[in-house]
């Protein structure tokens, strides 16, 4: 049986995928997983290769995505990155963490897309 929180992420991560979509990126996976490391979405934007990761919450939020995404998350988002990487090796792509909330209120939804989110050295 799925939870609140796990079916609003899910709901979430589908508002995120169609954004992400309609900018005309090109989605190369959903739900990325290897060991205890994973990404919601990674995608391609040009020539960046986009790690995104979702976060789904109702309003009100007071928090911006930095609060929303700590330190320790960003570092298995690295961690995830490079391991991704390993397996679909394109040296020509830069690489950019971006950070989408996707906040649901009783009147709707909004998307808040946050590019290049941080910026770690990942070669």
């Amino acid at each position: 049986m799925e939870t609140y929180a796990q079916g609003l992420g899910r709901w979430g991560e589908e508002r995120a995928l169609h954004h992400i979509v309609g900018l005309g990126w090109e989605v190369l996976a959903r739900n990325w997983r290897r060991g205890r490391l994973e990404v919601d979405l990674v995608a391609r934007d040009g020539p960046c290769l986009v790690l995104v990761e979702v976060k789904a919450r109702t309003e009100p939020v007071q928090a911006g995505w930095h609060r929303m995404v700590s330190k320790a998350q960003q570092e298995r988002l690295i961690r995830a990155a490079r391991a991704f990487l390993a397996q679909h090796p394109d040296r020509s792509l830069d690489v950019r963490f971006d950070v989408i909330a996707v906040l649901r209120n009783r009147y709707g939804h909004r998307v808040l897309h946050t590019q290049d989110a941080f910026y770690p050295l990942i070669r």
